[in-house]
């Protein structure tokens, strides 16, 4: 059985790879010209005040703070 799942395994990283080789993708100048506008924005500066992110971080952690992981059958 271990022998079958290792299989799959390699199986599924092997497509995996020949799926990374053949994707190609092209960032058009509109989208890096948006991304240069955001990345300017007042709250993404170097040394902005970020605090307000804070709460959320707070409460995603408390979301997984007792998850335990379940074992696949």
């Amino acid at each position: 059985m271990a022998d079958e799942q290792l299989e799959r395994i390699l199986r599924g990283l092997e497509k995996a790879r020949e799926f990374a080789e053949s994707f190609h993708f092209e960032i058009t100048d509109e989208y890096r010209e948006l991304i240069a506008r955001v990345q300017a924005m007042p709250c993404n500066r170097p040394g902005a005040d970020k605090s307000h992110i804070w709460p959320g971080l707070r409460a995603y952690v408390e979301t997984f703070k007792n998850a335990k992981l379940v074992p696949r059958s």
